[in-house]
């Protein structure tokens, strides 16, 4: 019968769970999204979700919210807060249309949710100065 010392057991305990921590990290980052909640501003009853997704330096942002025109409303990343924010967008985002707009941005989605941004929907084209739905882009 073969003998195993404590200190091969503990090496390979130690082995495993470094094993599955790296498995576990790795599945984390291939898998990263963020759903960020948008709310109406203003008396607009506009409100959805946006959501962030890693795909490897880039983020792909899904924004879907209902209440809003038929007009297509452009959408961008500001700094800031949902009520005082920097007026050049950061990040331009494409215009929802239909309630529904996507976009690939070549910026990692951990720049994107680290700062102090927020992602607004504006009104239209013509009323870009009226935000109708904002929200944090920040991981909680």
């Amino acid at each position: 019968m073969r003998t195993i010392s404590p200190r091969n057991i503990v090496a390979a305990i130690a082995a495993s769970m470094a094993a599955l921590f790296v498995a576990a990290a790795g599945a984390a980052a291939g898998a990263a999204t963020l759903e960020v909640p948008l709310a109406g501003m203003g008396g607009s009853s506009e409100h959805g979700v946006a959501v962030l997704k890693a795909s490897g330096a880039k983020t792909v942002v899904t924004i879907k919210v209902s209440g809003g025109t038929a007009d297509p409303q452009p959408s961008h990343f500001h700094t800031g807060t949902c009520d005082k924010y920097s007026p050049r967008p950061l990040y331009m985002l494409q215009s929802i249309v239909n309630g529904e707009s996507t976009t690939t941005l070549d910026v990692p989605m951990d720049v994107l949710t680290k700062g102090d941004l927020v992602i607004n929907v504006h009104r239209s084209l013509t009323d870009i100065a009226t935000v109708a739905a904002c929200g944090v882009a920040k991981e909680h």
